[in-house]
């Protein structure tokens, strides 16, 4: 889905979504282990979960069978639901007090799981639902997927929105960049899908639009794209259009610390890079 990247995860898989799965099938009365491994168990475990569930029963954990596996926990929830979600590293920044896996939603819990919807874009209500698992469920090795803008976002809690604006404008949609991603820029957004494809249309901006949407921009190019990576550069850049050496600069630091090459190029890795940033 656009809006919902699933990942897909079988047999040899380690880490915290393969823990996540385990988690959630003994939330599911199927007795494992939760020990990180994708295993001849869990994938046994899978397949009889699948066909209870009556989806494909080949033991592999994708797009159909995450819906159907997430239990969906928030504040006061308790039991191995909530320790899938409580296990994922990425809800503790560098710094942070650990997340305990003790099964208790509480409201450290609700606070990480907040933080990691608004870096994500996604509804920021604290509750573990389908949204913010299939989020989770890419916590795994490659790329990141891009984030969603979400209509209703604004610049004040999320910089993608202004950049996302600015693309819009580039691409032709004669809406305000205004850092507020309501009905109009809603509009342009489906608009601008329906250029692309015939199906998953939606006011939000996610997986699928983000790679066409983007243009590469260099030195001496101007206009509402060069607006939108100085946006998502930050750092007071001068959000002027015009990708002159100051821009440059900022440019080749941020690609050596987060987009190699430092070449100067805004292209599709180094726009990846930027929609991922979290300001603060």
């Amino acid at each position: 889905m656009n809006l919902e990247p699933w990942s897909t995860v079988g047999a040899g898989a380690t880490g915290p979504v393969v823990t996540g799965i385990q988690f959630l099938l003994r939330a599911r009365a199927h007795a494992v282990a939760a020990d990180g491994v994708y295993g001849p168990a869990t994938g046994a475990a899978v397949a009889a979960f699948q066909s209870a569930a009556g989806v494909p029963s080949d033991g592999i954990v994708g797009p159909e069978t995450w819906p159907q596996l997430v239990v969906s926990t928030g504040p006061g929830s308790t039991g191995d639901a909530v320790r899938a979600v409580q296990q994922f590293g990425l809800l503790t920044m560098p710094g942070d007090q650990p997340l305990a896996v003790d099964g208790e939603y509480g409201p450290l819990t609700t606070d990480r799981v907040s933080f990691f919807q608004e870096s994500w874009g996604l509804s920021m209500d604290g509750f573990a639902g389908p949204e913010t698992w299939s989020f989770l469920s890419t916590a795994l090795p490659g790329p990141r997927p891009w984030p969603l803008v979400k209509q209703g976002a604004t610049q004040a809690t999320n910089w993608r929105v202004l950049a996302a604006q600015h693309l819009l404008r580039a691409r032709g949609h004669d809406i305000a960049a205004d850092g507020d991603f309501g009905l109009e820029s809603g509009g342009a957004v489906m608009a601008f899908q329906r250029t692309l494809r015939d199906t998953e249309i939606s006011t939000n901006l996610g997986q699928l639009d983000w790679p066409a949407l983007v243009i590469t921009v260099r030195q001496g190019d101007s206009g509402e794209a060069v607006r939108a990576s100085q946006t998502l550069l930050g750092g007071g850049l001068v959000v002027d259009g015009e990708f002159g050496p100051q821009t440059d600069e900022a440019v080749r630091a941020f690609q050596k610390s987060f987009a190699p090459p430092a070449d100067g190029i805004v292209g599709p890795v180094t726009w990846h890079a930027l929609t991922l940033r979290i300001f603060d």
